[in-house]
């Protein structure tokens, strides 16, 4: 897997910190997190550690100076990302971070709207962050690549201090197209995304797709 792939996922969910503390990744899924340190040890040569950070969360992190100083030399945000981050020049137009990001952060589901006596189900793919920039140069890679999303400013929780930005993509046809193009590798979440699709498939035959038909 590609250095751009993840540099997405950090982006989402891994961070560089001070004496040469660097996560990868924060997932409940363990399989995951084993092919993220796989990655990193295929990237940089360095085998780095596992460990349970609750009954729920693995991180997988290293504390090897020459993996931190490499990611700050080619632009990664030090310290807490927040409104601040954003992705680094080299990989401004690279999928691969967009893949890595749905991959940490991604989510899917069923989005259902009445009208009528109808019930129209349209699947959607999105991403929160409150890190605006990150989510508008993804939407831009998406565009690149003829996927159409759509970004929006949400409330902050009620413990937090930021807004958080959500990007969608959203429609039956964009949403294949997005899992031809994208994806996912999360393995929990590729198979929640290959549901929808096979499963919705037997619900439409025509746009708007209906419950009823």
């Amino acid at each position: 897997m590609s250095l751009a792939y993840l540099i997405g996922v950090m982006l989402g969910d891994g961070g560089v910190y001070g004496n040469y503390y660097t996560v990868f990744c924060r997932d409940p899924n363990f399989e995951f997190a084993n092919f993220i340190a796989a990655t990193v040890e295929e990237l940089f040569g360095v085998k780095p550690n596992i460990r349970r950070a609750s009954k729920s969360l693995y991180i997988v992190s290293t504390n090897v100076r020459k993996v931190h100083d490499f990611l700050l030399r080619i632009g990664f945000p030090k310290g807490r990302k927040l409104v601040s981050a954003q992705i680094p020049e080299l990989f401004k137009h690279d999928i691969d971070v967009v893949k890595g990001l749905f991959d940490s952060e991604g989510y899917c589901g069923i989005d259902v709207q009445t009208q009528g006596m109808k019930k129209f189900r349209y699947p959607y793919v999105s991403i929160d962050m409150v890190a605006k920039k990150v989510l508008v140069e993804a939407h831009h890679i998406l565009q690149l690549n003829e996927i159409s999303s759509t970004y929006n400013r949400k409330k902050p929780h009620t413990w937090g201090r930021h807004y958080q930005w959500r990007l969608t993509v959203m429609g039956w046809d964009n949403v294949e197209k997005f899992s031809e193009k994208v994806g996912f590798r999360h393995p929990e979440k590729a198979e929640k995304l290959r549901k929808i699709l096979v499963e919705g498939g037997i619900l439409r035959d025509h746009t708007p797709r209906t419950l009823n038909g």
